[in-house]
């Protein structure tokens, strides 16, 4: 009986289901019935674009913004306050050039004391041939002194009819005036400047030691075949060549012009250019 009941069991575990149950409209009614059961989902309301900002930046970026929008206010307003604008600047160290024109060429009247670079206004300022140096000092609110550093003439350079003046590094610059304490280089063919702009530093030099030796010699030529060269007061014509050699050559003559004037013949030109000095003599 027992071992009847097992197999009974057995079958109906392994029985094939119900056919209605496999039907098509029974199987949707059963996904019906599931779907009505699952509870609605709210719709989620749509972020705006201040959440999606502070969402993405987060909050330190968000302070960081701001702050760079105050700071881009309060550089507006220092920009366009009128008490940082300067006026007239104050030059100093001025001999021969005009404030007016100093200020001109700065270009930093009426301009705001931010904007200004100190190192610009220098820059401009040396393509004046007279200055040799320029310092920049700025101050709150719209202070701007600006000290000039003026080249200083040493030697009168007169070519075709025009004086310049010419520093000790061989500068050339508009003269003011013709000083008369300073010596002169008469340029007889326009080589002693081939550029008009500069000299040989060392030709300076060597007209500068040649006045301190020789007080009463106070005019100088120079020709690009014969170089340097002055005439004596006896009326010699001294050739001098290039400004080599200046101090053996002022020895030379030093030495030949006693002997010359001892000799008593009328000269006419000493070459000093050479180890032997050579002398032509009038006919």
């Amino acid at each position: 009986m027992k071992r009847r009941t097992a197999r009974n069991r057995k079958r109906k575990r392994f029985e094939a289901p119900s056919i209605s149950a496999l039907l098509p409209g029974t199987l949707q009614k059963e996904k019906a019935g599931r779907q009505r059961r699952r509870p609605a989902l709210r719709k989620r309301k749509k972020p705006g674009v201040w959440e999606k900002v502070t969402a993405r930046w987060g909050f330190s970026h968000y302070v960081a913004g701001l702050l760079a929008i105050v700071g881009l206010i309060g550089l507006f307003l220092l920009l366009t306050d009128p008490r940082f604008t300067i006026e007239t600047p104050t030059v100093t160290g001025n001999q021969y050039l005009d404030a007016a024109e100093i200020i001109h060429r700065s270009e930093v009247d009426q301009t705001n004391i931010f904007l200004v670079q100190s190192d610009d206004i220098a820059r401009r300022l040396s393509l004046i041939p007279q200055v040799k140096e320029t310092q920049v000092h700025l101050g709150l609110p719209n202070r701007v002194v600006i000290a000039i550093t003026e080249r200083q003439p040493v030697l009168n350079y007169v070519r075709k009819g025009e004086t310049l003046w010419v520093d000790d590094e061989g500068r050339l610059f508009p003269a003011n005036e013709f000083r008369t304490d300073l010596p002169v280089l008469l340029d007889d063919d326009d080589f002693a400047s081939p550029d008009g702009q500069h000299m040989d530093s060392a030709l300076v030099q060597a007209i500068l030691f040649l006045h301190a030796s020789m007080p009463e010699i106070t005019e100088f030529n120079y020709r690009s075949d014969y170089g340097l060269y002055f005439n004596s007061p006896e009326k010699w014509r001294v050739y001098l060549g290039d400004a080599q050699n200046m101090e053996a050559k002022l020895r030379k003559w030093q030495h030949i012009r006693p002997q010359l004037l001892q000799e008593g013949r009328p000269v006419k030109n000493v070459d000093l250019r050479f180890d032997n000095v050579y002398v032509t003599y009038a006919r």
